[in-house]
């Protein structure tokens, strides 16, 4: 079965992943709840394959420091174990 677009972006990101992605319409909400707006913003314009980060940074008003600490942040959130498990399909239980 192939991977929801939200999961293919994602993938690269997460180190030791729990086993497989939960549903996209579960995965969203969870997103929405760990990560702050901006952050949030920044990985759906990747999801949704905006090419131009200029124009992304330029109407979220980001310099080029505050864009790349931003994106640590939301790369740092997704690998707590706290996000993971919202993230994952749990398949021991």
């Amino acid at each position: 079965m192939p991977q929801s677009p939200i999961a293919e972006t994602l993938a690269p990101k997460i180190r030791k992943p729990l086993g497989r992605f939960r549903p996209e319409t579960d995965l969203k909400p969870a997103l929405k709840r760990r990560l702050t707006k901006k952050e949030y913003k920044i990985l759906f314009a990747e999801i949704d394959g905006t090419p131009d980060r200029e124009t992304l940074m330029r109407s979220l008003r980001l310099d080029e420091n505050r864009y790349r600490k931003l994106y640590e942040s939301l790369e740092k959130k997704l690998n707590l174990d706290k996000v993971k498990r919202e993230l994952f399909i749990d398949e021991e239980a």
